[in-house]
């Protein structure tokens, strides 16, 4: 069965770092990030949002690979969307939500310096609740290295397929 495994979280939580990370730990699969849109990075927020879901839907539904490993910011009917979408392809979506204290995601880390913008939309997401969805399988809060996180989360979907 296809598997799509979502790394949600707030801005600066280390969704693409993990996810790039991730995708590289299992054998074939494919990483999407869900920022690469072609919505202009100035256009409203609303807007980018739908170009994103877009993309990842398309992406859901066109993407023949076993593994996809999405990194994108959900809220509630975000996931909806996309377990819809999943489902219709008869593929399993897995949410992995990064959740770091807010003062991790709030500093500049390795080449990533935030602006004010950035801080604030930060510190809305977290008051949104994006680190603690009712709807994650997994939550990854602290904040460990990429190898760490890697190693808890393949350790997660070790355990979870077996079951299945």
């Amino acid at each position: 069965m296809r598997t799509i495994i979502v790394v949600s979280g707030p801005i600066n939580a280390g969704k693409t770092t993990i996810g790039r990370a991730l995708a590289k730990a299992i054998d074939g699969a494919v990483f999407i990030d869900g920022d690469d849109h072609d919505a202009p990075e100035d256009a409203p927020l609303a807007l980018r949002i739908e170009a994103g879901l877009q993309r990842l839907s398309d992406e859901i539904a066109g993407n023949t690979a076993r593994w996809l490993v999405i990194a994108y910011p959900l809220r509630n009917e975000d996931h909806e969307r996309l377990l819809d979408v999943a489902q219709t392809r008869d593929a399993r979506l897995l949410t992995v939500t990064l959740a770091p204290p807010l003062e991790v995601c709030l500093s500049d880390r390795g080449s990533r310096v935030l602006d004010d913008g950035e801080r604030a939309r930060i510190c809305e997401m977290y008051t949104e609740g994006y680190h603690q969805r009712a709807f994650s399988d997994l939550v990854v809060s602290a904040a460990p290295s990429v190898d760490v996180a890697v190693n808890e989360i393949t350790a997660w979907l070790n355990d979870v397929l077996t079951e299945l």
